[in-house]
């Protein structure tokens, strides 16, 4: 998606978490000027914060957005936050991450959730759909399996689509969801040998790589979208996603949800650094108790 952009003279702004293939797309593209490189750890919101603050303080305007990280066939791990890794790194993150710079996004931006149709997989009860809770997304040890956890987090981006879609109504900005392909044999599946062994046998029978950025980047870019919305698509075709993905009133609690969850890390986040900065001040002023002109000069200003 990268180099069919830069193909097309876009200036495209990378949030990667390894700079070694960063860089190496960029010295493959046909006009490396034109990327420009933010090193983004998704699995910490701290880091998603500093690359949101660089993006802000060096582009005034971003047209198009599209989410395509993810993580699939992790053991249950953690991240730094305390989430269960695949739901923040493919959806909490990235959404963290676009509501931080949407002031700048322009009149007519275009955001695209990359999706997957494996999200048809998830089932949850009338209890969990009126009261969904933090362990539904967030999914705890006991009750994890790495495709579960991948599923419930593409689920997610179908429902923050809608969600986003009803919010920007009337403004001009549009937000879709693209599924790129099945057994697309990217490095997704790197992290058990079994997908790995899997996606090779299912190799011929699959998209190429190429063909898998066909449908973000339609979603991204062709005209014939213009003035539509909240829509799913895959081989370049809208396509009806389940009816779990299309309850409008769920998108509605899982965003309470994530701006729970946002909120309560940003309070947290602002506790520690007011504790550092009181802490720092108190080591200071121990520092330099035998000079007090000194304290002054050190914090005057």
């Amino acid at each position: 998606m990268t180099r069919c952009m830069n193909a097309r003279d876009c200036s495209v702004l990378m949030a990667c978490r390894n700079p070694y293939a960063a860089n190496f797309v960029k010295n493959t593209c046909a006009k490396p000027d034109l990327l420009h490189f933010y090193e983004t750890n998704l699995a910490s919101l701290k880091s998603v914060k500093k690359t949101s603050d660089e993006i802000l303080n060096r582009n005034q305007k971003i047209d198009i957005v599209i989410l395509n990280a993810a993580v699939f066939g992790l053991p249950w791990t953690l991240t730094d936050d305390g989430l269960e890794t695949s739901f923040q790194v493919n959806y909490l993150s990235q959404y963290y991450l676009l509501m931080n710079i949407e002031k700048v996004l322009s009149p007519n931006a275009r955001v695209v959730f990359v999706s997957s149709e494996s999200h048809r997989n998830i089932t949850w009860s009338m209890e969990e759909v009126l009261a969904p809770n933090v362990d539904l997304l967030s999914i705890p040890k006991e009750k994890y399996t790495s495709i579960k956890a991948y599923n419930v987090s593409k689920l997610c981006g179908l429902l923050a689509m809608h969600y986003l879609g009803y919010r920007w109504l009337n403004t001009g900005k549009q937000v879709f969801s693209a599924h790129p392909g099945s057994f697309v044999k990217t490095k997704l599946c790197r992290n058990w040998w079994v997908y790995e062994a899997l996606y090779s046998f299912m190799l011929p029978f699959s998209k190429s790589i190429s063909q898998a950025a066909s449908t973000p980047l339609y979603c991204a870019t062709s005209p014939e979208l213009e003035g539509l919305s909240a829509l799913y698509f895959k081989d370049c075709q809208r396509c009806e996603e389940s009816e779990l993905a299309k309850d409008f009133h769920l998108s509605f609690r899982i965003q309470d949800l994530t701006y729970d969850l946002l909120r309560e890390w940003i309070s947290s986040s602002e506790e520690v650094t007011q504790v550092a900065q009181t802490d720092e001040y108190r080591d200071q002023r121990k520092d330099d108790s035998m000079d007090e002109n000194t304290l002054i000069s050190s914090y005057s200003g």
